[in-house]
């Protein structure tokens, strides 16, 4: 191979790093997002009693 694929091949392997590191720390808060709503519903949170549009819901409580 000559030096210029070399240097492309380097700098693919660099962003593709990049990209694991970040796709690893979505994983993490994402785990984290799930952990605290897990927590939210195990506290007994109420049960909402309208959509975020303002329609009721049905069968709410």
């Amino acid at each position: 191979m000559n030096e210029r694929a070399i240097s492309l091949l380097e700098q693919m392997l660099a962003e593709q790093k990049k990209q694991t590191g970040l796709l690893e720390q979505i994983a993490t808060q994402n785990l984290a997002l799930i952990e605290a709503l897990g927590d939210d519903q195990a506290a007994g949170a109420a049960v909402p009693m309208t959509y975020l549009s303002g329609a009721p819901v049905r069968d709410a409580g």
